[in-house]
């Protein structure tokens, strides 16, 4: 599996006198990256740079005896902090009277190391997750790579913009109703969101139990669906967790989209486009068309109305119950715009809840009845690219304007890939939503390698130093 993003020498320091073996020189070249970036882009909020070295020389060593240390054998990863690890403190995004010293490893931390990940450091995020923004009362904002006066997305925006400016090779978000697709979107890398039971949501801040996903993030397809093989599976502890089937995939990532039926919708997911938008994702549609995708024209009912359905209604009820006794006895420890959001939770009622909980089930009967026509669904990631910053004071509404497209899936539980497709006019990034049926995430990536295969938007790199 190659590595696309941009190459450095390693620094040396504080190792073996001797020449670094591959996991050890790739460490130190992105610590030493870390070192130079993270205090433009304010990616990261923690560094293990001596518990990543001892890692890495580890598996050096392992290999040079003949052993394998895994599928993410030597590759850096960053985690979102919102995940527990045992003995270490996680901020959640929040204040220092909320965060939590963990008594575990959440099983996804267990998974990567497992399969050889190196873990170098903990994300910038939105607060517990919540917003679209990164734009971090606390920790201070995230700031997207390819232009710092911009936002990166959210609330896995830290995750975003550390895979983007080569502080890691991988990066592992949340999504509940974007949370890694949009700053995918934005930062010009892929993200994805599994099916909901995919991947464990143990040991994770939850916003809604039913929405949660946890997903990878890189600039190629090939090492976002090697990083989903191996923290994919069965968890008894998450009650959301499903056994189904995964397979060896891998296998079959350069298969091709052949005969493969991607819907693309007539209304709404292509109204009210930034232009540039509208031009890069009709330009991608065609190039899967040139790979043997059959394009089909489709009209998804009620998609205006499934933001305010999901996102507005249930989610922020969700959110509001979990966060219900922060709210009661220390709010003025939460960022205000946090706190805004939250409490747009509390006048929902239950019968309110219960009328969502019903549109929404019905609305997933017709995405099944939808699935028996295409195989795939097509559709931008968000309606605009990255706004600045100063244009996103206000967290709900810049949350409406980028999550228009995102909320919906989610809502679903259907696994959906944001992948990098051009560039407006000021050299932000556009990103496509590939969209699958329920755990059918290997057809999302082979429409996405194939993409990739016949593209090099994924190639491209932030103007930042070297």
């Amino acid at each position: 599996m190659s590595d696309l993003s941009t190459t450095h020498p390693a620094r040396s320091g504080g190792g073996s006198p001797s020449m670094p073996g591959a996991s050890e020189a790739e460490t130190r070249a992105r610590l030493a990256r870390i070192e130079s970036l993270n205090p433009i882009v304010n990616a990261l909020l923690t560094v293990d740079a001596d518990g990543a070295i001892r890692r890495a020389q580890a598996q050096d060593e392992a290999r040079a005896a003949g052993d394998w240390p895994g599928l993410l054998d030597g590759v850096t990863v960053t985690v979102k902090d919102c995940f527990e690890l045992a003995g270490e403190t996680t901020s959640y995004g929040s204040s220092d009277r909320f965060a939590r010293m963990g008594q575990r490893d959440a099983p996804l931390i267990r998974r990567l190391r497992d399969a050889g990940a190196i873990l170098v450091g903990r994300n910038n995020l939105s607060e517990f997750c919540l917003g679209s923004t990164n734009q971090n009362e606390h920790h201070g904002p995230c700031r997207n790579p390819w232009d710092t006066g911009r936002v990166p997305g959210g609330s896995s925006g830290g995750s975003a913009a550390s895979v983007a400016a080569g502080l890691c090779r991988v990066s592992i978000g949340t999504d509940t109703g974007g949370s890694i697709r949009i700053p995918a979107a934005l930062c010009g890398v892929v993200g994805l969101r599994p099916s909901v039971g995919r991947v464990s949501n143990t040991g994770v801040i939850p916003c809604s139990v039913d929405f949660d996903t946890v997903g990878p993030l890189a600039y190629s397809v090939a090492d976002v669906a090697r990083a989903f093989a191996a923290i994919a599976g069965y968890d008894p502890e998450d009650p959301n967790s499903v056994d189904v089937l995964l397979g060896n995939f891998l296998q079959d990532l350069k298969a091709g989209v052949a005969g493969t039926r991607i819907g693309l919708p007539r209304n709404f997911y292509f109204d009210n486009l930034q232009p540039a938008v509208a031009e890069r994702v009709r330009a991608a549609a065609a190039v899967l068309e040139k790979a043997g995708a059959v394009l089909v024209d489709v009209t998804i009912e009620d998609a205006e109305v499934a933001q305010a359905r999901t996102a507005f209604s249930l989610l922020v009820a969700d959110m509001a119950q979990y966060h219900l006794d922060k709210m009661e006895t220390a709010p003025e420890s939460i960022g205000p715009e946090v706190l805004r959001r939250l409490q747009l939770g509390l006048p929902v009622s239950g019968v309110q809840y219960a009328e969502s909980r019903r549109w929404l089930a019905s609305w997933k009967l017709r995405f099944r009845t939808l699935f028996e026509r295409v195989d795939l669904i097509l559709t931008p990631t968000t309606p605009i690219t990255a706004p600045r910053i100063y244009d996103s004071a206000d967290m709900i509404e810049a949350t409406r304007a980028v999550s228009r497209f995102t909320y919906g899936f989610g809502a679903l539980g259907l696994p959906a890939m944001s992948v990098p497709c051009g560039f407006d006019g000021d050299g932000m990034p556009v990103g496509m939503q590939i969209v699958g049926r329920w755990f059918d995430e290997p057809l999302v990536f082979r429409a996405g390698a194939a993409f990739q295969a016949a593209t090099d938007h994924h190639r491209q790199r932030p103007a930042l130093p070297a």
